[in-house]
């Protein structure tokens, strides 16, 4: 599981959460980041509705904790948080990995993260071992002309790519990547009441 601030063994998402998600980043660029604003926008006029009457968002034995559907600084930070932990979730248990574009909006990081689990699986693939750790910069985030943008530092161990018949996959691996400077652009969508994902970069 990515954890914040420290890590175990993932499985079976590690070539999408960890080395596509580098991948992606290196090859889109996904959106460009925009300025962080020194100040926080207020939520006080528009907070989200209380956690009690929200649907559930999230796979059913994963959903999305009240503290990321919070609309402030610190729940967009949770929601990245969370976020990054649904695509391990998702890769580990051969969910349907529509969740992860659900929660994100016009980001081609996520969007190809999640085409990457449905085209591996349907390709055979497994994967060994891999550690993944997530740390958030902060308890809170920089205030963007939309949203906010959080940071964070994202680090991956050696990742090895197995076929169908246990062999293998030289190009599909990737060797550990050291602690990656990254951050996503989040924005609030009103309609399910949360944060979604526009912009993912990993390193």
């Amino acid at each position: 599981m990515i954890a914040d601030g420290g890590g175990r063994r993932m499985g079976r998402a590690a070539r999408t959460a960890a080395a596509l998600v580098v991948a992606t980043a290196a090859l889109a660029g996904c959106s460009e980041a925009e300025p962080a604003s020194q100040t926080l926008p207020s939520t006080s006029a528009q907070a989200a509705p209380t956690t009690e009457a929200l649907p559930p968002l999230g796979p059913a034995d994963f959903p999305m904790p009240p503290e990321a559907r919070e609309r402030t600084s610190r729940g967009a930070v949770e929601f990245t948080h969370y976020y990054m932990l649904l695509i391990e979730y998702i890769g580990d248990s051969d969910l349907d990995p529509q969740p992860i574009t659900t929660l994100s909006a016009n980001c081609d990081a996520c969007d190809r993260i999640a085409t990457s689990f449905s085209e591996d699986r349907a390709a055979g693939f497994t994967y060994d071992d891999v550690w993944v750790r997530m740390t958030p910069y902060d308890d809170e985030a920089f205030a963007t002309d939309h949203g906010f943008d959080v940071g964070f530092v994202y680090e991956q161990g050696p990742l090895v790519v197995r076929d169908a018949s246990g062999q293998i996959v030289d190009n599909e691996g990737a060797a550990a990547t050291g602690p990656l400077q990254s951050g996503a652009l989040v924005e609030w969508k009103n309609d399910i009441s949360s944060w979604v994902v526009t912009s993912l970069t990993i390193g």
